[in-house]
């Protein structure tokens, strides 16, 4: 193009641009351009896929504690369910706590740091007692039936009041153990061994079973629910605003060049 042509051409630009209404129409594009990027915002999924993974921490821990149950009461001698769950919900919470740290350190919005660690220590207590309990609650068991077989097999009063102590034992209580025959008898001493090991069973059990995991995820899981919900308001909201913008856009451009030709 000729520097003649070009000279005027910049010239119309720059008066042009002067105009208050050229300033509208670029700022207005801005923004819609600001609006679009703020629409792919993905975090509400992001948020929204905690919310489902601490609902299912939730169901594996309970389902969990009915493994427990069963083997605390002897109707299940193989652990190897219970230690498959002991490990999936220590990794489901471990997985929680690096990711959080991770979207945390990108700049994304995330829980208190302390809230997740109360979740991650509460769930390494549990986790560690549960496998010591698992493993010790076997053993015991195996221990138990085998006496409580010899038992059967040589009915008698005395007998009698070990069996229902040792069955007291099996539902998770802490029976004591009254009787006139001589501790020396090889079946008294068995039981009493059992029944004081089932007191330090009994306290480790109280060690991880209680609700602290389970508020401490359900907080996390009502952050989460109430962020992902901001989220969706705020997005909700963009194709309103993009619409109106749109049409302010339009009016603006159409009143320019109408204003442009009456010139």
């Amino acid at each position: 193009m000729p520097l003649e042509k070009q000279a005027p051409l910049l010239t119309i630009l720059k008066n042009k641009i002067k105009t208050p209404l050229i300033w509208v129409v670029i700022s207005i594009t801005f923004a819609l351009t600001a609006l679009f990027y703020t629409s792919q915002n993905q975090n509400s999924f992001l948020y929204n896929r905690y919310v489902e993974t601490l609902s299912d921490y939730k169901f594996l821990e309970a389902r969990l504690m009915i493994s427990l149950e069963k083997i605390k009461t002897g109707v299940v001698a193989d652990s190897s369910t219970a230690s498959s769950q002991i490990m999936s919900i220590r990794e489901l919470v471990i997985s929680i706590s690096s990711s959080t740290e991770h979207f945390r350190n990108e700049g994304d919005w995330m829980p208190p740091y302390e809230e997740v660690l109360l979740l991650e220590k509460e769930m390494f207590k549990k986790t560690t007692a549960m496998r010591q309990y698992v493993a010790k609650r076997v053993t015991w068991s195996k221990k138990l039936f085998e006496l409580k077989d010899s038992l059967y097999a040589h009915p008698s009063t005395e007998n009698t009041k070990i069996l229902k102590a040792l069955d007291s034992a099996q539902h998770g209580h802490s029976p004591t153990l009254t009787l006139e025959t001589p501790n020396s008898v090889p079946s008294i001493l068995e039981a009493r061994a059992l029944l004081a090991e089932n007191i330090d069973l009994a306290n480790l059990w109280h060690r991880f079973d209680n609700d602290n995991a389970l508020v401490y995820s359900e907080n996390l899981l009502q952050a989460f629910k109430m962020k992902a919900l901001s989220e969706k308001k705020l997005l909700s909201k963009i194709p309103q605003i993009f619409y109106l913008l749109s049409i302010l856009l339009l009016l603006s451009t159409l009143f320019f060049v109408f204003k442009d030709k009456s010139r």
